[in-house]
């Protein structure tokens, strides 16, 4: 996945995540050695039975046996948090979820490649505090931790009734109907748990999770084509989560199709990095020196920019007067060895398809307004850029 795209926004603070099993079912998730201590078993095995609550007060105990074991670090991490969500008060709640970003935090600092917890850690560091159990209805959002408890101890029946219960006082609570899917995915019945997906993207199809989550249910039904659908859904929604485009990658690997990212960078760049000029490197023959139609449309353009003028628009306008200054040249025969990345400028423009383009791969942090307006009139658009250059079927 594009490294410009981890960690860039995130887009909510879902805590249920420490509770769902949408990364995939476990085969083991930590290494096993003959001579393991009873504990670290036992540990694991709850983990694998993604019983966090109960492997919580087992994992407060081993982490400081196995102080740089990462994978003890991130799963730690990752039942403390999950056991916030069930605690009686905002302070209590506020008090645990900090010690289980630290414990992310140590998780990362070890190297952990565990999805789940990295996805935690970014939605934390983008939190605004917000915490989506809290309801209007103190009996939905009693219902709600109710559930979250039953579903981290393993008890999936009674974690049902307690969403169902939710979902009956408020129809429109998005975390209702998706952790009723998500009991029935639990259970590995997927084509039960679908339609409970498709009620909470009815309810908000701007958040990614149910695509996703729906999209995993038909990764294991092996329904690639309808699971592909779904994970572009939910980047479509949420291109800055990290757990869409991990997703999308796992997809690929299922259905053996290869991925990538479209390169438009000027010489001695590297994608992901603000754009800078090198003039050193430019060349007539291949076409680089038309980079400078950037700086020169840039400079033009920033005196609207420093008033609060539309910096995408502007960024936008830059780049295409790169790519028009390329094309005249290229018409009239003056360029010997087209530059690809240039020649991928002209494709993308072309296609109408820039803007989804520095939207997805090269995103500022200024630009996230800017997706949300443009996602609202052109979601085929984006989904067209996703297929065409990140499924690399416009090759």
């Amino acid at each position: 996945m594009n490294q410009a795209l981890k960690g860039r926004w995130a887009a909510f603070v879902a805590l249920s995540l420490a509770c769902s099993l949408f990364v995939l079912q476990p085969v083991s998730v930590l290494a096993q050695d003959e001579d393991q201590d009873p504990d670290r078993a036992e540990a694991i095995r709850l983990i694998d039975e993604n019983k966090y609550l109960d492997a919580l007060p087992i994992l407060e105990r081993i982490v400081l046996e196995y102080p740089r074991d990462a994978e003890l670090w991130a799963h730690f991490g990752i039942a403390i948090i999950s056991n916030s969500v069930v605690l009686s008060t905002p302070d209590e709640r506020r008090e645990e979820q900090e010690r289980g970003i630290k414990a992310l935090m140590r998780a990362k600092q070890l190297g952990t490649e565990n999805e789940r917890a990295l996805d935690l850690l970014d939605q934390f560091e983008g939190a605004d505090g917000n915490d989506n159990f809290v309801s209007d209805n103190p009996e939905v959002e009693k219902a709600l931790r109710e559930g979250e408890a039953f579903f981290g101890r393993g008890d999936y029946e009674n974690a049902f009734k307690s969403y169902e219960r939710a979902h009956k006082l408020d129809p429109k609570n998005y975390e209702a109907v998706l952790f009723m899917g998500d009991c029935y995915y639990a259970q590995k019945k997927y084509q039960e748990a679908e339609p409970w997906f498709a009620k909470a993207v009815a309810l908000d199809p701007d958040r990614e999770m149910a695509y996703r989550f729906w999209g995993d249910a038909l990764l294991y039904q092996e329904k690639y084509d309808d699971a592909r659908e779904k994970f572009i859904d939910a980047i479509v929604a949420q291109p800055y989560a990290r757990m869409g485009w991990s997703a999308l990658s796992r997809w690929a690997e299922a259905a053996e199709q290869d991925i990538g990212i479209y390169e438009v960078v000027p010489p001695g760049n590297d994608l992901g990095d603000p754009i800078e000029i090198k003039e050193e490197l430019l060349s007539s023959d291949d076409g680089t020196v038309h980079w400078r139609e950037y700086t020169k449309m840039r400079k033009k353009l920033a005196p609207a920019s420093s008033a609060g003028g539309p910096l995408f628009s502007h960024d936008i306008s830059a780049w295409k007067s790169v790519a028009e200054a390329f094309r005249k040249d290229l018409k009239a025969g003056k360029i010997k060895y087209p530059d690809a990345s240039l020649v991928n400028l002209l494709r993308l423009v072309d296609q109408g398809l820039l803007e989804p383009y520095l939207l997805l791969v090269r995103p500022y942090d200024h630009y996230g307004d800017d997706y949300m307006l443009y996602r609202a009139a052109n979601r085929d658009k984006i989904r067209t850029y996703i297929v065409r250059h990140v499924l690399l079927s416009d090759k």
